[in-house]
């Protein structure tokens, strides 16, 4: 296993499930390490066999229109394709089973009462999955980070984003991208970037920021980066700097909360990920 590999692509064979199984390709092919795709099917009350053979064709027809006739041929990816009526569990348990270093999901990016309907798989997957989880909105132009795209992490000075540096700095590694550390305050100089969910403390006040968000950058493996200090609403403000960089993936770490504890601090991971229109890499 890569830092990266072996890659899981949860596919819903929807023309929104292109953009994640472009970076899944691309993932794979960077670190030569396998890739399965991994489609789940609403529970059926019969003819399941039939409809899981018809499916799996169906995913091979989809990869060949997706990435170019041949395509499937060449990826020769495992394709799994199960019933289950959580999607959510399902694809995680897949990649659980397969020792998954990164799992792939498209997005719709849906909000208000269209998401409270459908749900988010990405967003529970998030939450479940003790691997990385890279989340490709449908609208992504770039699919991975590279020249002129870099990675951008935030970090709020706790253990989730000391890892996420460390993760960022091997997406940036595997495609040449730059990486740039962004640390967000609130208006009134709180510390107000909560990785799903956890205040940290902010650093001492009487050191400068951008000095603490090297050193923390440092500690974590990234000698050579780029800071900035950021103000405002923390989704909002991480998806400014997104933009104005041109980034080609955001790294940010997740606590992984569930239940009352996810209903009450929110998530400012989750809210990025309906915000940001580049790839989102997920590190627990």
């Amino acid at each position: 296993m890569t830092a990266f590999a072996p890659v899981v692509c949860a596919l819903d064979l929807d023309p929104a499930s292109e953009p994640a199984l472009v970076a899944a390709a691309e993932l794979a092919a960077r670190t030569t390490g396998p890739l399965h795709l991994v489609t789940v099917l609403p529970m059926l009350s019969g003819e399941s066999e039939v409809a899981i053979e018809a499916a799996g064709a169906i995913v091979e027809l989809y990869v060949d229109c997706a990435l170019g006739d041949g395509a499937f041929a060449e990826l020769a990816p495992h394709v799994e394709v199960t019933t289950r009526s959580d999607a959510a569990a399902a694809v995680v348990a897949y990649a659980e089973r397969v020792g998954a270093a990164t799992l792939v999901l498209g997005t719709h990016g849906r909000r208000g009462l269209q998401r409270f309907r459908l749900g988010s798989v990405a967003e529970a997957a998030v939450r479940q999955s003790a691997c990385p989880v890279l989340v490709v909105p449908n609208e992504a132009t770039a699919r991975l980070p590279g020249p002129g795209r870099p990675v951008l992490v935030p970090v709020d000075f706790s253990a989730q984003s000391g890892r996420a540096v460390a993760v960022g700095v091997a997406l940036a590694e595997l495609t040449g991208a730059e990486i740039e550390t962004v640390f967000v305050m609130d208006a009134v100089g709180e510390t107000a970037l909560a990785v799903a969910g956890s205040l940290a403390v902010a650093p001492p006040p009487d050191e400068p920021a951008e000095a603490d968000l090297r050193a923390f950058a440092a500690d974590a493996g990234a000698d050579a980066v780029g800071t900035c200090v950021a103000h405002g609403d923390p989704a909002e403000a991480i998806a400014r700097r997104a933009e104005a960089l041109g980034a080609g993936a955001v790294v940010m770490g997740t606590h992984g909360r569930r239940g009352l504890a996810h209903a009450v601090f929110g998530s400012v991971t989750e809210a990025a990920l309906r915000r940001l229109h580049c790839p989102v890499l997920t590190v627990r």
